[in-house]
């Protein structure tokens, strides 16, 4: 747990709001607030068309309707009128948005561009959102491409140009989008990109892309994952990585951005992974090269059903269980006669070679603990919307 005078994005807009980007560059911080601030629904009000400040999008945002109920989309929300109302980022203009969601391609994708003072452009791509069907997406690239990467590059080389520099950003799968999109664009475009920063995005599937297409891109990209880490892990690729606090208490909620630590105009990194960073990377790892791609799928689509059948739909939901939760779904999985019966004894074994018999058969306790106690369904984080 973080130490209690610790800020987190929100603090940064209260205490820092009123200093302009000609004071202070765009920094990490900001990077985190405009990738959130990404999958706020703007349908409606904005298009590809049509553009304004920030200030005017909050004011036409909440012209009809008051913060929603549900706790994920609330904050989300909130940061928009806090952005709207700082000086940091009232004046900032945001246009191409571009969202579509097809669930019969189990396709969401959602990008929009903010332009800062120092004539660059910032790409903000949406990630996966608070359901587990969001999440089903990330796992998927665990044994294929999917659908939202073919739109996402097509919208690099319709909106953006030779004549501005770019940055492109994304959280969870919006950062994957983002490095993909880096990546593969027009070259004229991408001599303008300065830099591509993935919080907590997996890496690009082996056998996807030319490892000499990446090599051009490199030393641009950044990956932030917390120290509690689960989705970066997924196909780590060699480049500038950075591990920054956070004050959840599982991988699962430090997925997060609200929970990772700020200072100033910075994030506060650390230099050490959590055991269960090191435990997912292994699993990860050992999962990737001990199965095959149809393997996975079956593993992917049966955790899922299961998940769905004990009533886990949210985020919230899966946090609150954690790794004792995982577990049981696993040991169920053994039960089917399936290809998930053999990856799900290969990530147990993993487990219990890797952290022990002795915290195994804590975590075991845990899972059993778990099923006796009614779950909490709805992940409280009004805390820390501050008004």
């Amino acid at each position: 747990m973080l130490e209690l005078f610790t800020m987190n994005m929100f603090d940064y807009l209260t205490w820092r709001g009123d200093i302009t980007f000609q004071q202070d560059p765009f920094n990490e911080v900001d990077n985190l607030l405009l990738s959130q601030l990404t999958y706020v629904d703007f349908t409606g009000i904005l298009s590809d068309t049509k553009k304004m400040t920030l200030k005017e999008l909050s004011d036409r945002f909440f012209a009809d309707r008051s913060l929603p109920e549900d706790n994920l989309k609330k904050y989300r929300s909130y940061i928009l009128k806090k952005m709207g109302d700082s000086r940091r980022f009232s004046a900032r203009v945001i246009r191409q948005y571009v969202a579509k969601l097809l669930k019969d391609d189990s396709e969401q994708l959602a990008v929009v561009m903010y332009d800062l003072p120092d004539h660059t452009t910032v790409v903000s791509f949406r990630g996966t959102d608070e359901t587990l069907i969001g999440w089903k997406e990330d796992l998927i690239l665990s044994y294929a491409s999917i659908s939202s990467q073919k739109d996402a590059l097509d919208y690099v080389n319709r909106y953006c140009n030779r004549w501005r520099r770019y940055r492109f950003i994304g959280h969870s799968k919006g950062g994957y989008l983002a490095l993909y999109a880096a990546m593969k664009c027009e070259k004229k475009i991408q001599k303008q990109i300065i830099q591509v920063i993935s919080n907590d995005g997996p890496g690009l599937m082996p056998g996807t892309y030319d490892p000499e297409e990446f090599e051009q891109i490199r030393d641009r990209c950044t990956l932030i994952v917390p120290e509690k880490d689960g989705v970066g892990t997924i196909y780590e690729m060699d480049r500038k990585k950075k591990i920054v606090k956070t004050s959840a208490n599982n991988i699962v909620s430090a997925h997060n951005m609200l929970t990772w630590a700020v200072e100033a105009n910075r994030l506060l990194y650390t230099l050490n992974e959590n055991y269960e960073t090191v435990l997912t990377r292994k699993v990860v790892s050992q999962l990737l090269e001990e199965t095959e791609p149809e393997q996975r799928e079956i593993f992917v689509r049966e955790v899922f059903d299961r998940l769905d059948e004990i009533g886990i739909t949210t985020i919230g939901q899966l946090g609150k269980g954690g790794l004792p939760l995982m577990i049981k779904v696993l040991r169920s999985l053994i039960e089917m006669d399936s290809a998930a019966k053999t990856v799900s004894g290969k990530i147990l074994k993993t487990i219990s070679e890797n952290i022990g018999s002795d915290i195994y058969r804590s975590l075991s306790k845990k899972a059993d603990a778990f099923r006796k106690k009614p779950a909490d369904l709805n992940e409280d984080i009004a805390f820390l919307i501050k008004e």
